[in-house]
């Protein structure tokens, strides 16, 4: 066993440098730093148009927010918290499950909740092309996947999903559709059915849910984020169905 947990430590460092990697390859593919340049650019020109129209009719000019860059590159998200959060999560699966099939699938969602989280604590951003591939692999996996089924998996990923879209149109767009397509993976991952026992995407959602309203109220009170200030709901969701895959069925 002990051999197992460094041989799944020293894994998942690397596949979490290897992570690192293809988000800053995405965000160079997808010309993020670009597109911020052109909305801090139009976001100026608003309020310089702001200024001199309160100048033209003697009023106080507004008070604008200094723009918050994003970060891009390689940054400590990726050489430091991606390696750590991956290696914790292949070690903690391997002690847990031990060696076997279902072991993989699991750590292969362990690969893909890290990515997703810490791109969208970085961009705020959860990428189709992430999320698409991924829902159609847990469908495929369902049948072989540990208390999974694919009517299960179809039955969770809808749920969710349209659980989180129906959440976007009452928050409008406080909670961005890019959580709406990781509910439908998530749903798809930890399944759902008329059975008690099998409401994994159910508890994720909750788990999820609960998280980031927790830390949302601690970041508030601390002043670190303002009320207005956006908290990326992505990674407290993937937090919520890493707890379920460890629980078990």
């Amino acid at each position: 066993m002990i051999l197992a947990l460094v041989v799944a430590v020293l894994a998942g460092a690397a596949l979490g440098l290897g992570s690192g990697w293809l988000g800053v390859e995405l965000e160079r593919r997808e010309r993020l730093e670009g597109e911020e340049a052109e909305e801090r650019l139009e976001y100026e020109r608003d309020v310089a148009t702001a200024v001199a129209d309160a100048a033209r009719e003697g009023k106080p000019a507004p008070k604008a927010d200094p723009w918050v860059g994003e970060r891009y590159g390689w940054t400590r998200l990726e050489y430091l918290a991606s390696p750590l959060l991956m290696a914790a999560g292949y070690a903690a699966f391997v002690a847990h499950e031990g060696i076997s099939a279902g072991l993989f699938i699991h750590l292969l969602w362990v690969t893909v909740l890290v990515h997703i989280l810490v791109f969208d604590l970085k961009h705020r951003l959860i990428l189709n092309k992430i999320t698409y591939p991924s829902i159609l692999a847990a469908v495929a996996l369902a049948q072989v996947s540990p208390g999974l089924t694919v009517p299960r998996a179809l039955i969770g990923g809808g749920g969710v999903a349209l659980f989180f879209f129906m959440l976007n149109l009452i928050s409008r767009g406080g909670i961005g559709l890019g959580d709406a397509k990781l509910g439908a993976l998530i749903g798809a991952v930890t399944g759902a059915g008329n059975d008690p026992a099998h409401l994994g995407a159910v508890y994720a959602s909750i788990y999820g849910i609960l998280l980031g309203g927790a830390i949302a109220v601690v970041l508030l009170i601390t002043r670190l984020r303002r009320l207005k200030d956006p908290i990326p709901y992505g990674p407290f969701l993937c937090a919520g169905c890493a707890i379920i895959l460890f629980q078990g069925p």
